[in-house]
C-alpha cells in the first residue's frame, strides 16, 4: 500500500478525502458524500450500553442495516455491468481491492480463508480479519457489498476464534430479518468555516490526523493523544442504524443511545481532556469531521454548544452530557436540543 513518504498517511485516504475548513470532511470523487473520522472503540461500547439498557439483543439489527445500507451504495458506485463482470471473473481483485481500503480506513486486517463460488445454493466465503474497527459494522458492511457483486440474498455468521480475531462466512440464504422501509436518507446542510489546518505539504492531510499512527498492514490508526483507536466510516450509515434501531425497537431509543454515549464518555473522558478549552474542542471535533464548534459556553449552571454542519445529533448530545457531569463530578444533568434544517445542533446541559 502506498503511503505518503512525508507523513506517512495512505494515499487511499489522502487522495480519496478532504478536510474542509467548516468541520466537514467528505470524498474527493463525491462531494456530498460526508465521512468521519471517529473513535471506532465506541461504536461497539455504544451498542452493548444500548443491550445492557433495554436488555434486549441488537446485533441482528445492526447487521442488517448496514447490510441494506452498504450494498445500497456499492449498486450505486458500480454500474450493473462491473458488478457482472466481478461476478463472473473477478471477485478475488474486487475482494482485495474493498480490504486494502479497509486497511488504510482502520478497519482491520482481512485475509481470505476459504471460499466457494459456483452460482449455486451452497457458495459461501469465508475471511478472517484482525482488530476489526466495529465487529457488527464490519459483517454488515462485509455482507453488503458481497451481495451488491454476488446478487443474491445471502446471511453472515461470525465467530471469534482467537483473541480480536473473527472469522467471517458470507453464505447464500434469506436474511434473517427484512426491516421496515427506511424513513429518510441521511442529508447534511453545510455553511464556510474558518477553521485552519496546518497541512503535509505533499499530501495535504491535517498534520494532527498524520500524527495518529497508523498501520496499515495491520488495519488500524491509533490518536497517541488519547491512547484510542480510530476508524474512518460516514456518518449517514450510522444514522440509519440508529434509525432502524428506533423503528424496531421503539420511540425510546434515541434517549437510550444518547443515554449509552453518556456513560461511555463519563467513564473514558480524562481530565486533561476536559482543561483543553473551547479551542481545543473545535479543533477536535473539526478533525473528526463533526462539523464545526462554533459556540461553547460553560457556566456554573452547565453548559451549552451550537455545532454547525453537525452530524450524529444523539451522539454529540451524550458527548456533551458526559464532558458535563465529568467536569462538574459526575452531578446529574439534564438536557435539550434541536437539530436545524440549516445543518446547526444546539445542545444545552443543566445540572439538575
Amino acid at each position: 500500500m502506498k503511503i505518503c513518504r512525508e507523513c506517512g498517511v495512505p494515499y487511499a485516504v489522502s487522495k480519496e478525502l478532504v478536510w474542509h475548513e467548516n468541520g466537514v470532511i467528505t470524498q474527493t470523487r463525491d462531494p456530498d458524500h460526508r465521512m468521519i473520522f471517529y473513535e471506532s472503540d465506541n461504536l461497539d461500547n455504544l451498542f452493548m450500553g444500548i443491550e445492557e439498557i433495554i436488555g434486549v439483543p441488537i446485533e441482528h439489527i445492526i447487521i442488517e442495516s448496514k447490510r441494506r445500507e452498504v450494498k445500497e451504495y456499492v449498486e450505486r458506485l458500480l454500474p450493473a455491468p462491473v458488478r457482472k463482470a466481478a461476478r463472473y471473473g473477478g471477485m478475488g481483485m474486487m475482494i482485495r481491492k474493498l480490504s486494502n481500503v479497509g486497511r488504510a480506513y482502520g478497519y482491520g486486517n482481512v485475509r481470505m480463508a476459504d471460499r466457494k463460488i459456483r452460482r449455486r445454493n451452497d457458495d459461501y466465503v469465508t475471511r478472517v480479519i484482525d482488530n476489526p474497527h466495529a465487529i457488527l459494522f464490519y459483517c454488515g458492511e462485509n455482507l453488503g457489498a458481497w451481495e451488491a457483486i454476488d446478487g443474491r440474498d445471502s446471511r453472515v455468521r461470525y465467530e471469534e476464534i482467537t483473541a480480536n480475531t473473527f472469522e467471517v462466512t458470507n453464505y447464500i440464504g434469506k436474511h434473517p430479518i427484512e426491516l421496515h422501509e427506511r424513513l429518510r436518507t441521511p442529508t447534511y446542510a453545510r455553511k464556510q468555516g474558518d477553521i485552519f489546518f496546518e497541512r503535509c505539504p505533499f499530501c495535504r492531510v491535517p498534520l494532527d490526523v498524520a500524527s495518529c499512527k497508523w498501520n496499515p498492514e495491520l488495519g488500524t490508526i491509533n490518536d497517541p493523544s488519547t491512547g484510542r483507536r480510530m476508524a474512518i466510516f460516514g456518518p449517514a450509515g450510522f444514522e440509519a442504524v440508529l434509525d432502524d434501531l428506533e423503528v424496531e425497537l421503539g420511540a425510546a431509543i434515541p434517549e437510550t443511545v444518547i443515554e449509552a454515549q453518556r456513560r461511555y464518555i463519563v467513564k473514558s473522558l480524562s481530565p486533561q481532556d476536559l482543561g483543553k478549552g473551547k479551542d481545543a474542542f473545535r479543533r477536535m471535533f473539526a478533525l473528526r469531521g463533526l462539523g464545526n464548534l462554533v459556540n461553547l459556553e460553560v457556566s456554573e449552571g452547565g453548559i451549552s454548544a451550537t455545532i454547525e454542519n453537525s452530524c450524529l445529533p444523539l451522539l454529540m448530545v451524550g458527548v456533551m452530557q458526559g464532558a458535563c457531569e465529568s467536569l462538574f463530578a459526575h452531578e446529574k444533568t439534564g438536557y435539550e436540543w434541536e437539530a436545524r434544517q440549516d445543518g446547526d445542533l444546539n445542545i444545552s446541559i443543566y445540572r439538575r
